[in-house]
C-alpha cells in the first residue's frame, strides 16, 4: 500500500514538525503534524496562520525572531526551548531541542523553514542524573583520600604482653581517654570485639612479625569506631623488646566507601541499562569508563574504548570541531551539545548527537566529562530527505505543486527578460474513474506512475513535469519559443500514450487529454491565469472527443 509523504510526516514522526511558509515579514503555517498538534494542545486547523493568530504576544514575538534570524543567516539555528503540557490533567514543564532549517528557492531566496521540535526532557533529567552521581563518587572519593593520606595517625607503645607503655597527642584525640588513663592498661581493654585475633596479633608481632587488621574499638563516651591497626615490632639489637601499635580511626572512611560502593551501584545500573552511550572522559581526553550500550548501539566492546582518546573513532572532517567544543566546555564549566558521525563495528557512518557535562571537584578542579551521546541516524535521514518529499510527489516522484510555483516563477522571470517562449500543458487521463472502478485503486497508482513516466520521457529536460493531485498532471515549458514547438511536444506525449499498456498483466488502453496555453509578454499574466486558459483548453479538447489537445485561443 501506498503512503504518502504528507502522512508519513503527519503521523509516523514523533518529533514535532512545522513548515512554514516566508511572506517578508510574515509567517505562516502550512503544515504542523500529529505530534505538535497533541503536545501543544491545538485543535483547529492552522494552515494559513501566523505566530500571532495562534500563540500569545510574547511566545508570537519569540518565535518571529527567531525565525528572522533564520532568513537573515540563511542557515540552520539550533536552540533549546520548553512548553508546558497537560499530563494527568496537570500541567507539566517540557524540554525541547528546536532545529529551524531554511528551505531556499534557485534564486536564493528562503522561502521556507522546516522547524523539527524534539523533546529532550528525559535526557536533560538523565544528564543531570548521572552527573549527581559522578559527583558523588568523586566527593566520597575525595573523602576517602583525605581520610587516608592527612589525617596523623594515632600511636601507642605496648610491651609484649600488650600492655600501654605510651603514646602520642592523637590518640587523645580520637578516643577521648588522656594518655595518663591508659599507660598501665592492656589494649585488649579498648577492643570491643575480635579479643583473639588481637591477641594472636601481638603474638605474632612479639615474635618479629608486623601485623595489621580492622578492628573495633570503644572509645570514652562509649561510641564504637572502627579503626586500621598496624602492630610492628620494636627491634633492639636483634631483639623484640616492645611494639609499636600505629592506628587511625577509618569509621567515616568506611561508611564513605559504602556510600561510594551505593553510588556506583545505583550509576552503574543506570549505565548498564541506559539505551544511549554513557561516557566518562578524563582531562586528557581518555576515556575511563563507557556503557555496555556500546555494544548494541556501535558493535564494539566497552572494553575496546578504555583507555582510547575519545576521538579515535570519530569522523576525520568531525574530529576538529569535537576536541574544540571539548577544551572550551572544560575552559567555561559550561555543557555542551554537538552532532557528529563515527564509525560502528560494521565500518557504516552513523549520526550522533552528544550531550556533555564537565564535573568539578569542590576546589574547582576539573575531574571528569559526563558526556551522554545518542544515535540521530534516523533524524538525519529525515531532515536530510525533508526537502525532497516537501516539494515531490510520493507516487510517481515527480514535481508537486510546490515545486511547480516555484519553478514558474522563475520561469517567468526568465520569459519576461529574455521573451523567448513560455507554455504550459494540463493534462489527465481519460476515463481514469473508470479504470478505478474497474481495476481498482492498487491497478490506479500504477497507471498513474507510468502515466507520469510517459510524460516525463516525452519532454526536454528542461521542462517541468509536475503531478497536481489524483490523475491530473502539468508540464512547464520554458524557451519554448512559440506555439508550434509547445504543440509539437503535446503531439509526442499523445503518441507515447498511445504504446501498449500492460498492468500487472491486465493489458488497457490509456488516453490523454490536454489543454495547452501560452504566455503572452503583453498580458500581464500570471500562473492562475496561466493554467486557467490551459484547463479551458483541456474541456475543450474533452469536449472533442478526448485522446487530443487543444491550444488555448483567447480570440
Amino acid at each position: 500500500m501506498e503512503f504518502s509523504f504528507r502522512e508519513i510526516l503527519m503521523d509516523g514522526i514523533d518529533d514535532m514538525v512545522f513548515i512554514v511558509k516566508v511572506e517578508n515579514q510574515n509567517f505562516r503555517y502550512e503544515f504542523i503534524n500529529r505530534s505538535a498538534l497533541q503536545n501543544l494542545g491545538i485543535n483547529k486547523n492552522v494552515t494559513g496562520l501566523t505566530f500571532s493568530d495562534l500563540f500569545p504576544k510574547d511566545m508570537a514575538r519569540f518565535l518571529t525572531k527567531k525565525y528572522q534570524e533564520v532568513v537573515l543567516k540563511g542557515e540552520i539555528i539550533t536552540y533549546e526551548d520548553s512548553y508546558e503540557k497537560i499530563e494527568n490533567l496537570e500541567e507539566k514543564k517540557h524540554y525541547a531541542q528546536v532545529k529551524l532549517t531554511p528551505i531556499f528557492d534557485e534564486s536564493g531566496s528562503c522561502i521556507r523553514i522546516v522547524s523539527v521540535v524534539r523533546d529532550i526532557t528525559e535526557e536533560k533529567a538523565a544528564l543531570s542524573f548521572v552527573k549527581e552521581m559522578v559527583d558523588k563518587i568523586a566527593e566520597s572519593n575525595e573523602r576517602y583520600q583525605s581520610l587516608f593520606t592527612h589525617n596523623p595517625d594515632g600511636i601507642l607503645t605496648f610491651d609484649k604482653k600488650g600492655f600501654i607503655t605510651n603514646g602520642n597527642l592523637v590518640v587523645e584525640s580520637i578516643i577521648g581517654f588522656q594518655l595518663m588513663e591508659l599507660i598501665g592498661k592492656s589494649f585488649k581493654d579498648l577492643i570491643y570485639g575480635h579479643k583473639t585475633l588481637l591477641k594472636t596479633s601481638i603474638i605474632k608481632t612479639s615474635a618479629g612479625i608486623t601485623t595489621s587488621g580492622e578492628y573495633l574499638l570503644k572509645n570514652k563516651d562509649g561510641d564504637i569506631l572502627t579503626i586500621n591497626l598496624k602492630i610492628v615490632p620494636l627491634i633492639l639489637e636483634g631483639e623484640v623488646i616492645g611494639l609499636f601499635g600505629i592506628f587511625k580511626d577509618i569509621t567515616e572512611m568506611k561508611k564513605n566507601m559504602e556510600q561510594l560502593e551505593q553510588s556506583e551501584k545505583r550509576f552503574r545500573i543506570i549505565a548498564e541499562n541506559a539505551h544511549d552511550l554513557i561516557t566518562l572522559v578524563n582531562k586528557k581526553g581518555e576515556i575511563t569508563y563507557v556503557s555496555p550500550s556500546y555494544k548494541i548501539i556501535l558493535g564494539y566492546d566497552h572494553k575496546e574504548y578504555v583507555g582510547k582518546h575519545f576521538i579515535h573513532n570519530i569522523h576525520p572532517d568531525d574530529s576538529g570541531k569535537v576536541l574544540e567544543i571539548f577544551g572550551k566546555t572544560i575552559q567555561s564549566g559550561e555543557p555542551f551539545k554537538i552532532e557528529f558521525r563515527q564509525k560502528n563495528s560494521k565500518e557504516e557512518i552513523l549520526w550522533f548527537e552528544s550531550i556533555g557535562k564537565p564535573v568539578f571537584n569542590h576546589k574547582n578542579k576539573f575531574q571528569y566529562l559526563v558526556v551522554l551521546t545518542r544515535d540521530i541516524t534516523l533524524r538525519k535521514e529525515y531532515e536530510s530527505n525533508l526537502k525532497y518529499f516537501a516539494y515531490h510527489d510520493s507516487l510517481t516522484n515527480l514535481p508537486n505543486r510546490l515545486l511547480f510555483n516555484e519553478k514558474f516563477h522563475i520561469a517567468k522571470e526568465y520569459y519576461l527578460e529574455n521573451n523567448d517562449g513560455l507554455a504550459i500543458i494540463t493534462l489527465d487521463i481519460d476515463h481514469f474513474k473508470m479504470i478505478n472502478d474497474i481495476y481498482g485503486h492498487d491497478i490506479g497508482d500504477m497507471v498513474i506512475k507510468e502515466f507520469g513516466r510517459r510524460i516525463k520521457q516525452s519532454v526536454r529536460d528542461s521542462d517541468t513535469v509536475a503531478r497536481l493531485g489524483g490523475d491530473e498532471f502539468i508540464i512547464l515549458l520554458p524557451s519554448i519559443q512559440n506555439a508550434e514547438n509547445a504543440i509539437r511536444l503535446a503531439e509526442k506525449v499523445k503518441k507515447e500514450m498511445q504504446h501498449p499498456w500492460e498492468i500487472n498483466g491486465v493489458v488497457l488502453s490509456v488516453t490523454t487529454s490536454m489543454g495547452v496555453a501560452l504566455a503572452s509578454i503583453s498580458d500581464s499574466f500570471t500562473k492562475s491565469s496561466l493554467m486557467k486558459e490551459a484547463d479551458i483548453a483541456l474541456y475543450k479538447a474533452k469536449a472533442c472527443g478526448r485522446n487530443t489537445f487543444i491550444l488555448y485561443d483567447n480570440a
